[in-house]
């Protein structure tokens, strides 16, 4: 992908962790693609390189022959799909490290903030990043003297990760302090946990909350299923909501936790109409225990084939909103010479009922669903325009644009202010300031009123908070085309109020959202001091598909009314 596209990702919302980037990771397997049907090359290629070399050699100006390469190869990829890649060696690294589920580094989670890649999160516990108490928010600004000032996020990971057992040298930059503070840090084994968090979530009611699939997610599962068993739950959530996916083998096993031995999961068609099918290939973990299973638009890849399984033979319900829409299977080459990686899109995959979820997109679709999902707008129901399927009991199901759950439940932000500091990470720096002048913050602490004017007083100045009256670039230019048409002082005087107005209507929108500031900064400042498991425990009593699903669970003639032959998937609620 070409670095100005790179670049635009990064000024989206950070807290998907690179949503959009990783939901392009989807593979089949390392080498390879089934079902090939080679064509000669030997046209494509005398063209190419007959302008190849008149570049190289007559150019007016100094060409190199690899970068040069590297262009024309991104050039024939982005004219495919945006899910076909050239991968940099560090890129094709970090893919290798991400799917086999551990690698050497220091266990933390980083996004690019005020073009520095900060700590996003409490490091893994009894990893090197967490015995040395670095924390979320802090911004490293060296690697091995090297300053990190807009460097690009992979480049980044690559410098961090490493040999386990060697050093990296890092400065960090924390809070509001003057001197940076030096580390020489030993890499270590750091597990990339695919289930940050599972636990009994209300009384009897089980919770597995799933990141992402990798060759130790179902080992992972198998675990947490055991722990749930043991405590004789009476029903499951499994959160796949902001998952990306991950490997296809992966959601296989994980789809066969639930599904008996025989049930198809997917099947996969490739350019030539050859298809290949993975079914449930032993007997299910948790073949009857009723189950619920949490979906939103960043639910991607493997996560919808997961859902789509479960949902079209009747094993469990779910509930949220329509997934993301990524129906094609990427296949990774590692045969590239000098270390290089090509992932390409190989094949489309079908759910049980024989249903593709698979929405078409460029790659500018993805940046506006990206910002789509930033927002949390929500995007217009197409129900209508889509085919209708049945699963095993008779069910209705739709087709081609995501997986649509049993029961919509769909969250949204209003208010100009929130969304604004939302985009603006402004929750996350707050947590970060305030845990860091109040560390005796219990893990149960309550959000009084007296932080709340501190967060006022915390945003109130503009280097933590920029805020902007709606539509703020229309009306500039609204006000300067009034002014050089030479309007008289009474309308300028009356653009002058209106802006004013707007601007006094800040405090309003404050008050008005008080209560979601309050939610916000709960989950931000019991991140930022305890971990990603205790937000989620923090974040039940106003996650509404969250309290759908208990509710569901806690009433098995509603559960068994869904799962009914006749019921029409997307009830909205």
């Amino acid at each position: 992908m070409d670095t100005k596209k790179q670049r635009k990702f990064l000024l989206l919302n950070l807290s998907l962790v690179a949503f959009i980037f990783i939901v392009v990771m989807f593979v089949v397997e390392s080498t390879g693609a089934f079902g090939i049907t080679y064509k000669s090359s030997g046209e494509g290629v005398d063209l190419f390189a007959s302008v190849y070399h008149h570049v190289l050699n007559n150019y007016f100006e100094e060409t190199d022959p690899v970068q040069l390469s590297k262009e024309a190869i991104n050039g024939i990829l982005e004219s495919l799909d945006p899910y076909s890649d050239f991968l940099e060696k560090v890129d094709f690294k970090q893919l290798e490290d991400d799917t086999k589920g551990e690698f050497g580094g220091l266990g933390i989670a980083i996004s690019i903030v005020n073009d520095y890649p900060t700590i996003m999160e409490y490091p893994i516990e009894d990893t090197p990043a967490h015995k040395l108490r670095l924390r979320a928010g802090d911004a490293i600004v060296e690697v091995e003297g090297k300053s990190t000032y807009k460097m690009p996020i992979n480049e980044v990971v690559g410098m961090l990760r490493g040999k386990v057992g060697t050093p990296v040298k890092i400065k960090i930059k924390r809070g509001k302090q003057d001197e940076l503070l030096v580390y020489e840090i030993i890499r270590g084994k750091i597990p990339l946990k695919n289930i940050p968090y599972f636990g009994e979530i209300d009384d009897g009611i089980g919770y597995i909350k799933l990141r992402r699939f990798n060759q130790e997610a179902a080992k992972e599962l198998d675990n947490a299923l055991r722990e749930l068993n043991d405590k004789n739950v009476k029903g499951v959530i499994f959160d796949l909501r902001n998952n990306p996916g991950g490997l296809l083998i992966s959601a296989q096993e994980i789809a066969n936790r639930f599904l008996p031995k025989g049930d198809l999961i997917v099947f996969t068609r490739d350019r030539t109409d050859q298809t290949r099918e993975y079914e449930a290939l032993k007997p299910a973990n948790m073949p009857k225990k009723p189950l619920v299973v949490l979906v939103n638009r960043a639910s991607a890849s493997a996560s919808e084939i997961v859902a789509g399984a479960i949902q079209d033979h009747d094993r469990g319900v779910l509930v949220g909103e329509t997934t993301f829409g990524k129906g094609s299977v990427q296949t990774v080459y590692n045969d590239i010479v000098d270390g290089y990686g090509l992932k390409l899109t190989t094949a489309h995959y079908y759910t049980p009922s024989h249903r593709s979820i698979h929405k078409e997109r460029s790659i500018d679709d993805l940046f506006e669903e990206a910002e789509l999902i930033e927002y949390m707008e929500t995007p217009e129901d197409t129900l209508e325009t889509q085919d209708k399927f049945y699963t095993d009991n008779n069910r209705i199901v739709y087709g081609g644009g995501g997986i649509t759950p049993d029961i919509v439940i769909k969250e949204t932000i209003t208010g100009n202010i929130l969304l604004q500091l939302l985009s603006q990470s402004v929750f996350f720096d707050f947590a970060v300031d305030y845990t860091e002048k109040h560390d005796e913050i219990e893990v149960d602490f309550i959000v009084t009123d007296e932080m709340v004017e501190d967060f006022k007083t915390y945003i109130s100045d503009e280097d933590n908070f920029k805020y902007s009256i709606p539509g703020k670039t229309h009306f500039d230019n609204f006000s300067k085309r009034v002014a050089l048409e030479k309007y008289d002082s009474d309308i300028l005087s009356m653009i002058d109020n209106l802006e004013k107005a707007l601007i006094n209507k800040r405090e309003d929108d404050f008050e008005a959202n008080k209560e979601t500031i309050k939610r916000f900064l709960k989950q931000e400042i019991t991140a930022a001091q305890f971990g990603a498991a205790e937000r989620t425990i923090a974040s039940k009593d106003w996650d509404i598909q969250l309290q759908k699903a208990i509710e569901i669970l806690k009433n098995p003639e509603l559960y068994n009314a869904i799962l009914s032959s006749g019921f029409e998937t997307g009830a909205k609620n």
